[in-house]
């Protein structure tokens, strides 16, 4: 049954795609609804941690995608980020354990295998130049079942040098 609602919501995913003109941006909305499911921490030498990082989920007759960082995690570190069409564009609102929301626009990079995502906007910070907030992360996509995603944030107007990256794999 999981699979066919899986199915049908994907089928209604490239419906609403095609007639929004998010396909137009490298098919992102499509790179990105593969992802639903859930996907485990790998350790520094590539093994399975058994940690959930991520669980990806289509919502809203599948216009919109949600990832979960880190659910139901203990220390309440657990975030979210939404992913959804904008006309031509693709945006990812992420709900920081900070409590601050940054937007950013996703585009496509090296032939669809990366997506950058670049920041446009915050909420619940005066401004990008106060405080502490992600910035921008990139997405880096080794075939169906692997990814690596890389957040760098910025404070009180300065990039940090520093990136948590996170190696995943797909949950069989």
């Amino acid at each position: 049954m999981k699979t066919i609602t899986g199915i049908a919501a994907t089928a209604l995913l490239a419906f609403v795609i095609a007639n929004t003109g998010a396909a137009s941006e490298g098919g992102i909305m499509e790179k990105l609804a593969a992802l639903e499911g859930d996907w485990v921490l790998l350790d520094e030498n590539g093994e399975d941690t058994g940690i959930i990082a991520s669980t990806f989920e289509l919502t809203s007759a599948g216009s919109v995608l949600m990832e979960r960082m880190f659910p139901h995690s203990e220390d309440g570190s657990e975030m979210l980020n939404v992913y959804h069409a904008d006309g031509d564009r693709v945006l990812m609102t992420h709900y920081c354990a900070a409590g601050n929301q940054p937007r950013m626009e996703i585009r496509s990079a090296d032939n669809g295998n990366r997506l950058e995502l670049r920041f446009e906007s915050i909420t619940n910070l005066s401004s990008a130049d106060s405080g502490h907030h992600m910035h921008q992360a990139e997405y880096i996509f080794h075939g169906h079942d692997r990814l690596t995603t890389r957040w760098q944030s910025m404070q009180d107007g300065k990039l940090s040098e520093e990136h948590a990256v996170f190696e995943l794999k797909r949950k069989k």
